[in-house]
């Protein structure tokens, strides 16, 4: 199966303040690392035979996974051994998740081989508490000091567990969603120096704010600048990927990666677009006009700094693991023209 490319990636004459200098690759996209994404290639990543950007190979239904110290954590499921038939009216790019095991979260490790890749790894979190409805799901991770903490979501909202660092056993806190009725947690210190949590709730993403990282006080919706000028028209935004970044002018500055959920792109389908957005106050985003990425399907954005003008960033793809679509996680860097060295002997 081939990653679909449907949504030109156009010129444009300058970019954001707070997203990057204009002149990128292509001419126009802005650098610094914020675009355009290229799909890593298979000697890039060290698995040969692999699709363009594939960074771990799974069977399994996944979908939002997020690196942090060498680790992937990402949500999985198999497929049940009677799984129901698929509905008529069932969306062709979502999983049909009644088709499979409840959702667990899952960590694997980093390949030797190549750059950016993962091999799958064993499960870490599996819903207990009842507002977790039975199934755990949308896990992001950051690593404060001797904690690392996994936020994830659930029926409910979204919950915490805490571990002693990225690879260690994880114990929740608390037996209440900390955010209630939301999805999609993406947590990094703010410019005041507490920690925000974007995420998605009620079509839009909204902030909340925390001085420990444990209980956050949810302040509404951001401000998104209502510059676009790519194909079809936006429904609504979705999945925040959130990243801290100090310019080498001073700066600190919120860089915001999300869906854009879209139709008048593919006939009879809603199609999911990355965008980027960019703020001085982690509150007010300035939104480049035009996606980051020309895949017309690409969910669950996780950004991860390389440097100061180079950023990965994951995402996830559409990929038959069997007789139900499964999905697979991608990585893409930027700027496009940048290319991780190949490894000398990449393995299946």
């Amino acid at each position: 199966m081939r990653w679909r490319r449907v949504v030109p990636l156009l010129s444009l004459i300058a970019a954001c303040s707070t997203i990057g200098d204009p002149g990128g690759m292509p001419d126009g996209l802005p650098h610094g690392g914020t675009g355009a994404f290229r799909l890593l290639d298979a000697e890039e990543i060290g698995i040969v035979g692999s699709l363009p950007g594939r960074a771990m190979v799974l069977r399994d239904a996944v979908e939002r996974a997020t690196p942090v110290d060498g680790y992937l954590f990402y949500a999985t499921a198999r497929v049940l051994d009677e799984p129901p038939p698929l509905p008529d009216d069932q969306p062709p790019n979502d999983i049909f998740w009644a088709a499979f095991e409840p959702r667990r979260i899952h960590r694997g490790e980093a390949r030797e081989e190549g750059f950016g890749g993962f091999a799958s790894g064993p499960e870490v979190l599996v819903a207990s508490d009842a507002w977790e409805g039975g199934e755990v799901f949308d896990p992001f991770v950051v690593v404060d000091g001797g904690t690392a903490r996994l936020y994830y979501a659930g029926l409910g909202g979204i919950g915490l567990a805490e571990a002693p660092d990225a690879g260690g056993t994880f114990t929740r806190v608390g037996a209440a969603p900390i955010v209630a009725d939301a999805r999609h947690p993406s947590v990094v210190r703010g410019v005041d120096g507490a920690w925000w949590m974007y995420y998605e709730a009620a079509g839009a993403i909204h902030f909340a704010r925390s001085d420990d990282g444990r209980a956050f006080t949810p302040m509404g919706p951001i401000t998104l600048s209502d510059d676009d000028t790519g194909e079809g028209t936006e429904l609504r935004v979705a999945s925040p990927g959130a990243v801290r970044v100090e310019t080498r002018g001073d700066r600190t500055l919120i860089r915001l990666y999300f869906e854009s959920v879209r139709e008048g792109i593919t006939e009879g389908e809603l199609s999911h677009v990355f965008y980027v957005a960019g703020s001085e106050d982690g509150v007010t985003f300035e939104r480049y006009p035009i996606p980051v990425m020309e895949q017309s399907d690409v969910r669950f954005p996780a950004p991860v700094l390389v440097d100061d003008r180079v950023t990965l960033l994951y995402g996830n793809l559409p990929f038959f693991g069997g007789a139900y679509l499964t999905r697979a996680v991608v990585a893409a860097v930027g700027p496009g023209g940048y290319r991780f060295a190949a490894p000398s002997t990449p393995s299946p």
